[in-house]
């Protein structure tokens, strides 16, 4: 038994060697495929490329490696690099981070071998030309964090999301996604409220009411062509402190029986279908900053007293049938809104 021990401890430890020289080769090979840039001229044969990349914020690339040698963080930012996706990154299999940010001439689609690094915590590319669909993520239990807005995305968000039980960050904001919001996108994490946003898309239908179960420290999805009730993300007992934004969208649903959270600290609703009238939880809600109702088909007179004394009137103008201060007073003799 302990001869056989042996050999399995002697290939690892081989094993090991040949990959750190594999991760210098796809290393080599990325260079070739992003066209030999200058920012990279350090990258040939032999170079150290654990300890090369170390000052971040002096060099537009940037490398960290294990204590086995291997490279877990490829950062790439603010290049000028005119080339498509460089698909051997797929070949660095212990990747734990991958981070393309504000590299506009990147372009091509994400090549979709990257789903198959089942190290990564972390996927990161802002700013870029990248085209095509959203990579379609399976069964990855490190991941937490996904981040591929203000790109050139297009298609549907997958639904294989939801089986990613970790993920507790989602942004695929500011590209060209259409279709349905899949439910169960994010989960709740014992560490961090979840966080997703997909504003500016051209996104349509209900939000699933599955969301309404998720105490969410963010959620933007402004900008859209969502539709239907979306009152189930707000209540009395959400424990985050968060934000809301529904804003330039169809949302259609009665605000007066809506209760705001105390750790709510801004929403955003403008510009939407939103009808009845401002409830109290607005006027009691102890951590309200940053509110927006402007734009709407509320009615009837404001709640009075405690956070009233906070807002402009820009926070509720535009609506149907609002008064009471800050707007001018209720006339006695306006006729009641239609129901």
């Amino acid at each position: 038994m302990s001869a056989i021990l042996f050999l399995m401890f002697l290939l690892r430890c081989t094993s090991t060697v040949l990959s750190t020289k594999d991760d210098e080769t796809a290393l080599l090979k990325i260079n070739k495929q992003l066209g030999y840039p200058d920012i990279l001229q350090s990258w040939v044969k032999g170079f150290d490329f654990c300890n090369a990349g170390n000052a971040l914020f002096q060099s537009n690339w940037y490398i960290r490696c294990s204590s086995t040698g291997r490279v877990i963080d490829l950062y790439l930012q603010n290049t000028n690099i005119n080339a498509p996706f460089p698909d051997s990154i797929c070949d660095l299999t212990e990747l734990e981070f991958i981070g393309f940010y504000h590299s506009p001439r990147l372009y091509g689609s994400i090549p979709s071998c990257i789903t198959q690094l089942y190290n990564l915590h972390q996927i990161v590319i802002i700013g870029t030309s990248f085209s095509g669909s959203v990579p379609s993520f399976y069964n990855h239990p490190n991941l937490t964090i996904i981040n591929l807005s203000f790109n050139q995305l297009s298609g549907t968000i997958p639904s294989s999301f939801s089986t990613l039980p970790n993920l507790v960050q989602l942004d695929l904001s500011f590209n060209y996604l259409t279709g349905t919001i899949p439910p169960q996108l994010v989960h709740t994490s014992h560490t961090s409220y979840p966080q997703l946003v997909l504003a500016s898309n051209s996104l349509t239908g209900e939000l699933p009411r599955c969301y309404g179960w998720i105490d969410f420290g963010l959620i933007d999805l402004g900008n859209n062509q969502l539709s239907g009730d979306a009152s189930f993300l707000f209540g009395k007992q959400k424990k985050a402190f968060a934000k809301i934004i529904l804003a330039n969208n169809e949302f259609e649903f009665d605000l007066s029986y809506v209760e705001f959270s105390d750790n709510l600290y801004g929403f955003d609703l403008s510009h939407n279908k939103i009808y009845g009238k401002v409830p109290d939880s607005f006027m009691t809600a102890t951590g309200l900053l940053d509110p927006n109702l402007s734009f709407n088909k509320l009615c009837g007179e404001l709640p009075k007293g405690n956070n009233m004394g906070r807002f402009s009137a820009a926070v509720f103008a535009n609506n149907t049938c609002l008064c009471g201060y800050p707007l001018p007073p209720c006339s006695a003799s306006a006729p009641a809104p239609s129901p």
